[in-house]
């Protein structure tokens, strides 16, 4: 999928890792496959592992059906750098129209080849065995293959380390997970709540004390107002009155209009937390709905780790539980590694 400002692919891949020729690539962590960025971070490209059987593990970025569908490229990518893996996959191995789509999931193992003169990869996979597909509903998922604008990536938060323009390139990425969220993570409802409205409501209630709401006898005397002030400069229009008189009245009557305004604000004011249909009305709360102190990072690092792969997360918890005993901390320090 394109994006909006492409990073020098090459030159990063390089500053994460630059093996010479002979240095053998290496797997990653806790896991069998093989980091693309082993491969291509290479001096020569990953030339010098041509023949070589290697698994690997990733995201399509873009998929195409060749030779009236006898086969496929997918440019795949894992995160461990920006720069993408041809991988080449026969019918006969696996359903083209399930891994084409951009944003399929798949892990593959297969044979590193040369490609073929006047291309610009430098080495591609051939797929001898599929051994995973993480379909995607072309129709539904939400990365296409246009530039993107960080106003759109506003909107779907957690595909957003899927772009060139938030990704990675190191092995386990370090991510700094929201304090505040609206989710719960663990389910078990035992969060401390953010809330602004019981400040503003006390707020509220010292402003009306000090100052009381207007009465409805004092708004109807301020329409009167409005209205007098309104026909007055009607009539001195219709008498072709000077620009002068005419201004000068204009301006009493946006006096008018002003202190009417105020005052049908202020009689708005109520105390207490505002309500709706008998429930505390959050959507005048300052994030307009519930927020709370996160009990674990876990479920906004995961978004990253269907991403670029392999990352970790240490930051603050915190848990309401109603329990005073050594083993129930308020406040504590969690480490989450995907």
């Amino acid at each position: 999928m394109a994006e909006d400002s492409a990073p020098p692919v090459e030159q990063m891949a390089l500053a994460s890792l630059n093996d010479g020729v002979s240095t053998p690539f290496a797997k990653a962590e806790f896991s069998d496959r093989v980091l693309i960025r082993t491969i291509l971070s290479r001096a020569d490209g990953g030339a010098g592992l041509a023949g070589q059987t290697v698994k690997v593990g990733g995201w399509v970025k873009t998929g195409r059906e060749q030779g009236k569908g006898s086969f496929a490229f997918l440019e795949l990518n894992d995160g461990s750098c920006p720069a993408n893996l041809q991988v080449i996959v026969d019918a006969a191995v696996a359903p083209l129209g399930q891994i084409v789509p951009t944003g399929t999931c798949v892990n593959v193992e297969g044979l590193l080849k040369l490609p073929p003169e006047g291309t610009k990869q430098m080495v591609e996979l051939r797929v001898e065995k599929v051994h995973h597909v993480g379909p995607v509903d072309p129709a539904k998922y939400p990365l296409p293959k246009t530039r993107l604008t960080l106003e759109f990536l506003r909107d779907i938060v957690h595909f957003r380390p899927r772009t060139n323009t938030i990704s990675v390139k190191h092995s386990f990425l370090y991510i700094h997970t929201p304090i505040v969220t609206t989710s719960d993570c663990e389910g078990a409802d035992e969060m401390f709540q953010v809330i602004t409205l019981i400040s503003d409501a006390e707020k509220v209630e010292m402003e009306l004390i000090k100052n009381p709401p207007p009465s409805e006898a004092d708004i109807e005397a301020a329409k009167a107002v409005v209205k007098e002030k309104g026909e007055a400069v009607a009539q001195l229009k219709s008498a072709k009155a000077g620009k002068a008189e005419i201004t000068a009245s204009v301006a009493e009557l946006d006096k008018a209009k002003e202190n009417l305004s105020r005052l049908e604000e202020r009689s708005k004011l109520k105390p207490g937390i505002p309500q709706k249909d008998g429930k505390i009305d959050y959507s005048q709360d300052f994030f307009a709905h519930q927020a709370f102190l996160t009990v674990s990072g876990q479920l906004q690092v995961e978004t990253y780790a269907c991403a670029v792969s392999s990352v970790h997360t240490f930051g603050p918890t915190f848990r309401a539980e109603h329990s005073h005993t050594s083993r129930h901390l308020a406040e504590f320090w969690w480490w989450s590694l995907k």
